[in-house]
């Protein structure tokens, strides 16, 4: 048997539920600490909307979520918070708030946010910091060491190539901190070229950590040889920035194989991020900049060594012009000794030849006047009987004179020969060299220290060396 009840209209309900808190908590109010989520700013009548949510980590739903509405006093404490801690009051803050709680019988229950704690923000944030490198160097040992109040980190570690070309940007290439990054990089004042490969990634909001990490993930297993990677983003509030503290990133980061230069648009603080990254700039046109000086930087060694090699080489030629002068001279010298020594023999060996022609000549001259003298006392038939003998001497005479010019001719010929091949232009060339030491010609071990290097003089240059063994010949 159903027994009968009474019903009440919703709008009862609620404004006993109004009655019920009014009288509970009054004007009473609360310190909370709670996270901001769903948050809309509405500017015109200076008005926050947002849910105050408590999250446990590894549960999927919060465990408490309750409406928060700041009006002018509320508001008024919100801007102070952005001013002084340089921070967005937006999603994702972990906060301490003053709150006055209502319920609206339309809206519900309402959190007033009546003071927002700037103390507990800024401390909670570098609390999350300080444990998140805790972590980093307690999960990552292998890759990560604390030296000092540096982070030395595999990333840290890579070389970056002496010249920087290819270059992966991740970040948005429609910000303004792109624009400024291509700008500086391409119009560097020394003409550097560089081939820039954009990966175009959120770098703020809640999915930013996954892309960039996924980035990075794309960029190893491209295959593509990069010199460096830069991850670039313009300026923002503070809380823009808190992807860049994030464990996992900064996980990635420390332990990516190619050279990662930061430029994320802050100009204060240095997010861990930072720590982790091989170089570190405040603002994608000082990486730019900072890309552009390592280059300039090998530039200038080549330079410096180039002048040192011409100055070496100055050097090295103004030691040795003299012994060059000496050792030309010496040769020039040896030449022409050498010349008028054979020249003597020459004119030896041409006289003889002439003065033995000369007696061969007059002694069959002396023969044949006699023969002569008989020819014009005999009978003619005695003269044609020995014309068949003069003959016959005559013929000796040119063919003894004959083999006597071509014997003589023939060392004549030789010694010419001795002396071009004496001259030492010629004796270089046949594989033959000179050998100094402290300026003077050695022709034997016994005129040579084993302290004072050797020069040895060839076709096409000039050998300086040390001594190492000195070995005499087997003198049989």
């Amino acid at each position: 048997m159903q027994t009968e009840t009474t019903a009440i209209s919703l709008s009862e309900l609620s404004s006993k539920i109004q009655s019920a808190i009014s009288q509970y908590f009054g004007q009473e109010t609360y310190w909370i600490i709670a996270e901001i989520s769903g948050h809309k700013f509405y500017p015109n009548n200076d008005r926050h909307y947002f849910d105050f949510v408590e999250k446990v980590e590894g549960e999927q739903e919060p465990r408490a979520r309750i409406r928060g509405i700041s009006w002018f006093q509320g508001s008024q404490s919100i801007k102070n918070f952005e001013q002084q801690t340089a921070q967005q009051f937006t999603n994702g803050l972990q906060v301490l708030c003053r709150v006055k709680v209502e319920y609206h019988a339309a809206h519900g229950l309402s959190l007033i946010v009546q003071e927002v704690d700037i103390n507990f923000t800024l401390g909670n944030l570098e609390k999350q910091r300080r444990l998140t490198l805790e972590k980093l160097l307690r999960d990552n040992p292998d890759a990560i060491v604390l030296s000092g109040d540096e982070y030395i980190t595999t990333n840290k570690k890579a070389q970056l190539p002496p010249v920087i070309q290819d270059i992966a940007v991740i970040g948005s290439p429609n910000s303004e901190g792109h624009t400024d990054f291509v700008h500086t990089i391409k119009q560097n004042q020394f003409h550097y070229a560089f081939r820039l490969h954009d990966y175009q990634t959120s770098v703020q909001g809640s999915g930013a950590e996954s892309e960039i990490i996924t980035t990075l993930v794309n960029i190893h297993q491209s295959g593509k040889k990069y010199d460096c990677i830069v991850i670039i983003r313009g300026g923002g509030a503070k809380t823009d920035f808190l992807v860049f503290d994030s464990y996992r990133l900064s996980r990635a980061v420390a332990r990516f194989p190619i050279p990662i230069i930061t430029g994320i648009g802050h100009h204060k603080d240095v997010s861990i991020v930072d720590m982790m990254t091989h170089t570190c700039t405040k603002t994608p046109t000082k990486a730019a900049e900072f890309i552009i000086a390592h280059n300039r930087f090998f530039e200038e060694q080549i330079t410096d060594l180039q002048k040192k090699i011409v100055i070496r080489t100055q050097q090295r030629l103004a030691e040795n012009l003299q012994e060059l002068q000496d050792l030309k001279t010496d040769i020039s010298s040896n030449t022409r000794n050498s010349i008028t020594l054979h020249k003597d023999e020459l004119h030896y060996f041409r006289n003889g030849i002439v003065n033995q022609s000369k007696s061969v000549i007059f002694r069959n001259k002396n023969e044949l006047t006699a023969a002569f003298s008989q020819m014009h006392s005999r009978p003619l038939l005695l003269t044609k009987g020995r014309m068949a003998e003069i003959e016959t001497v005559f013929a000796t005479i040119k063919s003894q004179a004959l083999k006597m010019l071509q014997l003589n001719s023939g060392y004549l010929n030789h010694h010419i020969s001795v002396v071009k091949m004496m001259q030492p232009e010629n004796l270089l060339k046949k594989g033959f060299a000179l050998i100094q030491q402290n300026n003077k010609i050695v022709s034997g071990i016994k005129q040579i220290s084993g302290d004072a290097p050797l020069t040895i003089i060839m076709q096409d240059g000039t050998i300086v060396t040390t001594i190492n063994k000195i070995q005499p010949s087997n003198e049989k």
